[in-house]
């Protein structure tokens, strides 16, 4: 079965933008952004990227204003290393589904102690 051409890029993204932030990046607060998800428009001219992070969540404002800071930044630097005709727009989102899945955790722990 062929796999979709937004999902490779997808991945490629992810992949890349990883090491950019690993290696090129001189922000501590950029260099903490772990990515998690990236999905990428049919048209593959946008792409909204998820990240964790380690620091504290008080700091999330900060750490999105540095991200978009370093938005066309990365957008260079992944073009310089891909071969795609269009580097994407992107879009950064952090990523809440590990702190959804714990408090659902906790409320079916509560039920559980309540029964």
């Amino acid at each position: 079965m062929k796999v979709k051409r937004s999902l490779r890029i997808a991945e490629l993204l992810k992949r890349d933008i990883s090491g950019i932030i690993a290696t090129r990046v001189r922000d501590s607060l950029v260099k903490s952004v772990l990515i998690t998800y990236v999905k990428v428009s049919d048209d593959l001219k946008h792409a909204r990227i998820y990240y964790r992070t380690l620091q504290h969540e008080n700091e999330l404002a900060d750490i999105d204003m540095a991200l978009v800071k370093v938005t066309n930044f990365l957008r260079l630097e992944l073009g310089k290393m891909t071969n795609l005709r269009y580097v994407p727009e992107l879009k950064f989102f952090y990523d809440n589904v590990f702190d959804e899945a714990n408090r659902i955790d906790s409320l079916l722990e509560k039920l559980k102690e309540e029964d």
